[in-house]
């Protein structure tokens, strides 16, 4: 019996110093809310929904690992995946949000895996309603994918600067460029000013890619800030190169610690033959009501004027409204 302790206690001192020097940390969010949305199809119906990956904010459930490694160094992981917050149905692959390990200290990283793209980091600092209303908003279609596969992706902090750099492999046989992305980016962040550019050459279906963004943001006050962008993406295709164009500009607002409103103008042109040209002006406005740090109620509006391509049969506009509560934990 005095034995048993003594091998109990043992083990339970040696799983005291593991859980000392490495942690794992789950985390995610729930947004559950309707929207109705006009001229969805050529006849003009509209539709109201409920299910969704999230309205305002992108429905996730995650792990986040970190083991001490001493002298400053660290090994870290990432698995997220997203959900259906009206069916509760799996989004996509089981970790299709993120799923990555890497090393890293106070100066940086390097990553392996599915994760977040140069451009989606670098936008992330001047996109008006960061990266809110995923579904509404243009910001995501600007970053030249979301989430690259296969990637590997050093992040050096130097500062103010945060440069960051990437290559995700095509992973085809006989080609290191096919189904490739490479890309490089910088941001910088000093008091008010928020700055950032980024670059991607990534083969897509075979075609070259080219894309790049730059963009701002000030903090004018502690309860104004204001925020633009743009992004150029040039798509090779056979006999004529497709080009998007994507710009905003948008403004924050806290009238009380506990609410904000938002507002935000997009523009996506489309260039490239006369059956391609198309055009989409979205002018989005929300508001966000914290009833803690973790929850808040949250509503808004977007028109949408839609030109060449973009229209909807004969349909030249869209009208939607959102209403709803987000839950972080």
């Amino acid at each position: 019996m005095k034995k048993s302790l003594l091998v109990l206690a043992v083990l339970s001192a040696f799983a005291g110093v593991a859980s000392a020097q490495s942690a794992v940390t789950i985390y995610g969010t729930f947004d559950g809310g309707v929207r109705n949305l006009t001229n969805t199809n050529a006849a003009g119906q509209s539709k109201f929904t409920m299910g969704s990956s999230g309205t305002y904010n992108s429905n996730r459930l995650g792990f986040k690992g970190v083991e001490d490694l001493g002298n400053g160094m660290n090994a870290h992981f990432t698995l997220e995946n997203g959900y259906n917050s009206g069916t509760g149905a799996l989004s996509g692959d089981l970790f299709g949000r993120s799923a990555f390990v890497g090393l890293g200290n106070s100066t940086g990283s390097i990553d392996f895996g599915r994760q977040y793209t140069v451009a989606f980091k670098t936008i992330a600092a001047y996109d008006p309603f960061a990266y809110k209303y995923t579904g509404i908003a243009y910001a995501i279609p600007a970053t030249a994918g979301v989430r690259y596969s296969n990637d590997i992706q050093a992040t050096g902090n130097f500062g103010a600067i945060t440069a960051r750099a990437e290559y995700a492999l095509g992973e085809v046989a006989g080609s290191t460029s096919t189904g490739s992305a490479k890309s490089v980016g910088a941001s910088y962040a000093n008091g008010p000013v928020a700055l950032g550019a980024a670059y991607t050459n990534r083969d897509v279906a075979g075609q070259d890619n080219k894309h790049y963004t730059f963009g701002g943001a000030f903090q004018a006050m502690p309860t104004l800030k204001v925020s633009a962008g743009y992004a150029d993406e040039q798509q090779a295709t056979t006999g004529v190169t497709l080009e998007t164009k994507y710009s905003w500009v948008g403004a924050s607002y806290a009238f009380t610690p506990a609410l904000t409103a938002t507002y935000a103008y997009y523009q996506i042109k489309v260039d490239g033959t006369a059956a391609q040209n198309a055009k989409k002006d979205l002018n989005l406005i929300g508001a966000t009501y914290f009833l803690s740090k973790r929850t808040n109620f949250y509503a808004a509006l977007d028109v949408t004027k839609l030109d060449g391509a973009a229209r909807i049969g004969t349909q030249t506009d869209q009208t939607g409204f959102s209403v709803g509560i987000n839950h972080a934990f």
